[in-house]
């Protein structure tokens, strides 16, 4: 059972949890992100190489792009991952080093990755163009062309149901298809990062400007969330898809998607406060009600929504750049500006 962390700011060494049930591990560059393959860490690097680690230490680095990787997901296979890089590739990444291209688009920074295990699409984001492989594809099979630098990707449950976020608004298409006509959802300003819910009734985008903007499907019914002290960046949806956490203020901004109008007229949730510290990125565990919270200090904390008890993961360092559970919710794996990978494990601490 978790207890109160007391508010106060988390320290370094044994008094938070990875001093106690975990380990710090230093690399050469920026954890762009971090992907579970059962109990093993992959993190992509900003020196365009991945890092394998597991619990009981080994490591393995191997080079994947010449240049950054930009993004990365799960393949569907759910034994590698993909790769994006500044190099303009995409590339598959195995568990025993192997890696493979998928795709390469020339002068073009490969910004955004999204996967589905249950459809097996790909989807990359290059410029202007949401690139797609159906399922066991190794190439492209068809692109939709957007009217400007796409800022973000996202699948609904499904995983045929692709939206992308662009300026003054979001594009909806079923991916499966290629003369899939695209649904316009209009609202002026540069979207970012976006997602669908898992049932696919609510897509949500993160605005330049700050701020959130919904729709509401299929009725476009469309709505604001405003309030934040910086940009979002990060988005999880909860176990029940009641939930959705958000970054992009001094504490995880919760939005309410139950009933039959989700957040509309209604107030977040509003947890995990760290006084002079803001929210860089949320991770709701995958079988339990609870939240990993990573921090622009450099600090991680578990919160219960239910209650707001907390407790320090990790203490102070550079900004928290990725965070992430694995599917079985045992291990916690988050990664830092200055190169530090941080593991907790969950069945020690219990």
């Amino acid at each position: 059972m978790m207890t109160p962390a007391g508010g106060g700011v988390a320290g370094d060494g044994n008094d938070t949890l990875v001093g106690r049930y975990g380990r710090h591990v230093a690399v050469d560059a920026q954890p762009t992100a971090i992907l579970w393959l059962g109990d093993t860490l992959l993190a992509t690097l900003g020196d365009g190489t991945v890092r394998q680690l597991d619990g009981g230490g080994d490591m393995a680095a191997w080079t994947a792009h010449d240049g950054a990787i930009l993004s990365a997901c799960r393949h569907p296979d759910g034994r590698s991952i993909v790769t994006g890089g500044d190099d303009g590739h995409v590339r598959r990444v195995g568990l025993d080093g192997r890696v493979d291209g998928l795709g390469h688009f020339p002068r073009r920074w490969v910004e955004h990755l999204v996967a589905s295990a249950t459809s097996g699409l790909i989807v990359a984001g290059a410029g202007r163009e949401a690139v797609v492989w159906l399922a066991g594809g190794t190439a492209p099979a068809h692109r939709y062309t957007i009217g400007s630098s796409i800022g973000g990707l996202a699948l609904d449950g499904k995983g045929k149901r692709l939206a992308v976020a662009h300026y003054n608004g979001a594009t909806l298409h079923y991916a499966t298809n290629a003369a899939s006509g695209g649904t316009a959802l209009n609202w002026v300003g540069s979207h970012l990062t976006c997602t669908l819910s898992p049932d696919g009734r609510y897509l949500v985008t993160a605005l330049q400007e700050t701020g959130l903007h919904a729709w509401q499907l299929p009725g476009m019914l469309d709505m604001r969330m405003p309030g934040y002290a910086a940009k979002t960046r990060s988005f999880s949806w909860d176990r029940r898809a009641k939930w959705l956490a958000t970054g992009g203020d001094g504490r995880a901004v919760l939005w309410p998607f139950d009933g039959k109008t989700g957040p509309m007229g209604k107030p977040p949730l509003l947890v995990a406060e760290r006084m002079g510290a803001i929210v860089t990125r949320v991770a709701f565990h995958p079988r339990e009600d609870l939240l990993a919270v990573g921090y622009d200090d450099g600090a991680v904390t578990l919160a219960r929504p239910a209650d707001d008890r907390t407790l320090d993961v990790d203490g102070r360092g550079a900004p928290i750049t990725a965070l992430a559970w694995n599917d079985a919710g045992t291990w916690l794996g988050w990664g830092a500006e200055d190169g530090r990978i941080g593991l907790l494990n969950m069945r020690a601490r219990a």
